[in-house]
Formats: structure tokens, sequence, C-alpha cells
């Protein structure tokens, strides 16, 4: 008999190691935020809102004290091979009306293996929003978690609760490495406190359960509702992030410049409801310098620094010129599996599922043109330790590579401001002042 998806072997054991390793050089900046309030040695579910594909998942896994069993979308396991890849990462299948009504009642299965996992107080993991989508705005929560909680805890009774953890996942940029991650978890919601009302009535304790977990879950994240002015509000809660930064006297780091970004779209969104006649001349303005920037947020942060030349980029530029010599050792070795993964993930981009593909896909093909690239080198080393240098210095040209390209970028934005001047910027900082106050 084969072991439970929640039982932890070897293979799991080392991927969960090397995963989690290139996750983290994937960002410049990861901020976790809560993981002391996650229950210990109970039934808990997270309830992350999902944006990212397989990038939510691993951002859990990464800020999880333990392994995490997840459910995925049926659609990902309909080849044995794949099937089995999952199954070893702890990835459920779930099945959606979309996936054929025949097949629902396999989620029976899904569900079964997901109590199991919880009765033996693993950790579990289901995005309520039933879906994912590239836009930072809490969706509807559907109803499969609250399923599984209730039914978790009829069988736990009064021994013990079930937990559901809201999780916020917060990033600047879904499909390309760099930018900064943000993995908020808070208060955990008590099953055992809405037990009661189960039994009474299902339908009705699962919607309070929905609104409570929803009300929640908000915070953690930048929850823009706005329709009409979604893209406006998003970039001027970057544009005006600095601003909101020193009003609140809060210290310079990703976590507090996402609770600025809460505050100013909590305020542009109070001034749509009122009705203000700036938004539409705002909205304008933010069309017409997005027309300039592809990456808002990267856009945005280099802004700050204003369209002269100091110090900041001045050692920047050195340090570019100072280290061509070793990028352009690291291109050399690096190049084929970077620009081989680049071609077969570029349908994915703007999808959502661009930076889960380059992960996966970089995670398998970098680690085998090292090892050949180390064997075709050791015919030719001098000695067994030159051999050694070289196999080590592969991971950290990789490593240097993303970093120069990313300087590289620093610098291009910065001096395409000072050559641009972007004329909006300071209209519409003006105009986001005058709503904040208003």
């Amino acid at each position: 008999m084969g072991k439970k998806i929640y039982q932890k072997t070897i293979l799991y054991s080392v991927l969960r190691v090397y995963s989690n390793f290139i996750y983290r050089r994937w960002f410049n900046s990861i901020e976790i935020n809560g993981v002391d309030t996650i229950p210990e040695n109970t039934s808990v579910i997270f309830a992350p809102n999902h944006q990212n594909g397989f990038i939510d998942a691993m951002a859990l896994l990464s800020s999880s004290p333990k392994p995490v069993v997840f459910l995925a979308r049926a659609d990902m396991f309909r080849k044995k091979t794949l099937d089995r890849i999952l199954r070893t990462l702890k990835i459920m299948p779930a099945y959606r009306i979309r996936d054929g009504i025949q097949n629902l009642k396999k989620n029976e299965d899904s569900f079964e293996q997901a109590i199991e996992v919880l009765l033996h107080k693993e950790f579990f993991c289901l995005m309520p929003e039933g879906g994912q989508d590239t836009v930072r705005t809490l969706r509807p929560l559907v109803k499969g978690m609250f399923r599984i909680a209730f039914a978790t805890q009829e069988i736990l009774k009064d021994t013990d609760s079930v937990k559901i953890v809201p999780v916020g996942i917060d990033y600047s940029d879904y499909d390309h490495s760099g930018g900064h991650l943000i993995v908020n978890f808070g208060k955990a919601i008590n099953i055992r406190e809405y037990y009661d009302a189960y039994l009474e009535n299902p339908p009705v304790a699962q919607n309070q359960l929905r609104d409570e977990l929803s009300k929640r879950m908000s915070p953690l994240m930048l929850n823009i509702q706005s329709k009409e002015y979604y893209d406006c509000f998003y970039i001027v809660s970057y544009l005006y992030n600095s601003e909101m930064l020193d009003e609140m006297d809060l210290e310079d780091n990703e976590t507090n410049r996402l609770v600025a970004r809460q505050r100013i779209v909590s305020f542009l969104q109070k001034a749509e409801k009122n009705g203000s006649p700036l938004l539409p001349e705002l909205d304008k303005l933010c069309k017409k310098w997005a027309d300039k920037h592809k990456d808002i947020a990267f856009s945005a942060k280099i802004s700050e620094f204003g369209n002269g030349i100091d110090g900041n980029l001045m050692i920047s530029l050195c340090y570019l010129i100072i280290t061509v010599p070793l990028f352009l050792y690291s291109a050399l070795i690096n190049g084929i599996p970077y620009l081989l993964t680049k071609f077969l993930t570029r349908k994915a981009e703007g999808t959502g599922f661009q930076a889960s593909f380059v992960f996966g896909l970089a995670g398998v093909l970098f680690p085998v043109f090292f090892l050949l690239e180390t064997i075709v080198f050791a015919f030719f080393a001098p000695t067994f330790l030159t051999g050694v240098a070289f196999a080590l210095s592969l991971p950290l040209s990789f490593f240097f590579m993303l970093r120069y390209k990313w300087r590289f970028r620093f610098v291009g934005e910065w001096l395409g401001n000072i050559f641009r001047k972007d004329k909006e910027v300071p209209q519409i900082l003006s105009y986001a002042e005058r709503l904040v106050k208003e």
C-alpha cells in the first residue's frame, strides 16, 4: 500500500528544499508576516488569494513552517506523468463544472483525502476564490473549503477545532523575477464557533463563514474593487506610495509600502463612491503615463529617484561597466538554457501562468545543462580542483546574471526618465494628494 499524500517522503523533502532555495532567489525582496499566528497541533486550512498560478502555492509552501497539501485545477492532471509528479508534490485534483458534470463526483475522493490530511493535523490549502485572475482584487469565495472544514469538524466534534487561516499574497510583478513578494498570515477562524449554526442551517452557516473569511482576507492584500478605475487606482497606489508612506510615518519596507497602497486605494474608492469630479482627469493622466511604462510597479519605484543624475545612478553605471567580463562569462554559461526557457514559455505571458512555467522549466533545465557543462569541462580541466571550481561557479554565475540584468534594467529605466521627463507624474501626485485630503 502506497504512502498517504500527507506522509513525508525523501523525494518530496529533497524537492521542497530545492524548490524553496530557487524560489527565494526568484525575488529581490521577500517579507513574511504573521507566521506566529498559525495554530499548532491542530487541523489547519490555508486560504490565500489566487493571482499567479503555481507561484502562489510556492509562496505559501516556502513560508509555511511545514509541508502543505494542495488542491489544484483538475485539467493539470490529465497526463499520467504529470499526474504522478503533482501527487508526489502533495497536490490533488479539484474538478469544476467546466471539467464536465460527470467528473464532479470525483471530487469526493479528493475531499476525503483532504479530511484525512486535516485529521492528521497536517497543513492543507485550498484557493477559496475557486480560480485565479491577474488582478489585485479579492473575488467572491466559493464554498468547497467550507464543506471540507465542516465535514472534518463533524468528525472531531468537541475534541478539537478546524482552523482556517486567511493569507494575503502580494507581488510587484506576476510574470518576471526580481520584484518583491509579501506573504501575510492573518488571524485564524475557529470552525467550531460556526458548527452549531451549521447543524441548524448549513447554507446560512457557510455564508456567514464565507463573509468572515472575505473580511479577514481583504486587509492582507491589495484589494481594488473598482471596475471603472481599476488601472488608475493601481497606478496611483504605486506612484503616490512614497508620499503616503511619509504621511503615515512608516518605515520604508515592502510590507509598509503595501499598507500605504491599501490606504491610497481606500481613499480613491471613497472618492469614486462620492462621485469625485477629479477621478476622470486622473484616469486620463494615468493612462497616458502607463502607455510609456509596461511594468507599473517597477517604473513607479524608479520615478521616486526623480529625473536627475545622482550618486546611486553613477554607482550602478560603474558596477555595470566593471562587471561586464563576469556578465559575458555568465551569459556564455547560462545562455542556452535561459533562451530556451524564454522561448518555450513565450506564449504564457500575461496569462498568470508565465512565472509558473518559467520557474518549473528553469528548475529542470538549468541543473541538466550545468551537469552536462561540468562533464564536458572535466575532460579539459587541468586539475580536479579546477573542475570543482567550475561546477561551483555555474549556479553562482546564473544568480549573478539575473542580478546584472535587474541592475541594467534599473539603470535603463532611470536614464529613460531623465530623457523622457514624464510630465504626468507631478500632476498625478497633485491629484492624488487632493483626493486623499478630500
